[in-house]
């Protein structure tokens, strides 16, 4: 019925319930707070991007809802309780990064956001930090992992369905005349 409706976004979750195999040259680094200010306007421009991609607000209300999101996720910056903001790395040089929030809910860490440079996207390192998140939510004492996702990422839908995250929730839309 909705098959001609675009995927605006989807909330995605999978159980963990063993600690993933890493990826070999793969670590996680909990960022630094010299390091946190770059990521936050990257995060933020990124937000932005997708929020408008997406259609759901013309780029003046995505710029002010980034800013009031940001400020509330993280009003202690890297020092936010139950934040865990992590530097990619493999062979000793940063890939990407990992921003998770424990206890979203119980049981349940919300991941806000990954992210792997450009320059090393296609390497399988999408699919290595999946695994490093699974191993912090295990780390925390937790069993599951749940984040959302934009539509127009195909790349990382394909990513979650391939890794085994379920669907939750699917909003979509389409352009009235």
């Amino acid at each position: 019925m909705f098959a001609g409706f675009r995927v605006s976004g989807q909330i995605r979750a999978r159980h963990v319930d063993a600690p993933p195999e890493p990826v070999d040259g793969v670590t996680a680094r909990p960022m630094t707070p010299a390091e946190y200010s770059g990521w936050l306007a990257l995060e933020k421009a990124s937000y932005v991007g997708d929020i408008v991609r997406s259609g759901a607000l013309s780029r003046e209300e995505a710029e002010r809802k980034s800013d009031e999101d940001f400020a509330a996720l993280l009003p202690e910056g890297p020092a936010t309780p139950d934040t865990a903001l992590l530097v990619l790395e493999a062979a000793g040089e940063p890939i990407g990064t990992a921003w998770l929030r424990h206890g979203y809910l119980p049981g349940v860490t919300y991941g806000y956001s990954l992210h792997i440079q450009e320059e090393h996207r296609g390497k399988g390192y999408g699919r290595a930090a999946m695994a490093v998140g699974e191993r912090a939510v295990l780390a925390a004492g937790e069993s599951a992992l749940m984040f959302s996702v934009w539509g127009g990422n195909d790349v990382a839908m394909d990513l979650y369905t391939s890794a085994g995250y379920r669907i939750l929730d699917e909003e979509r839309s389409i352009d009235l005349p």
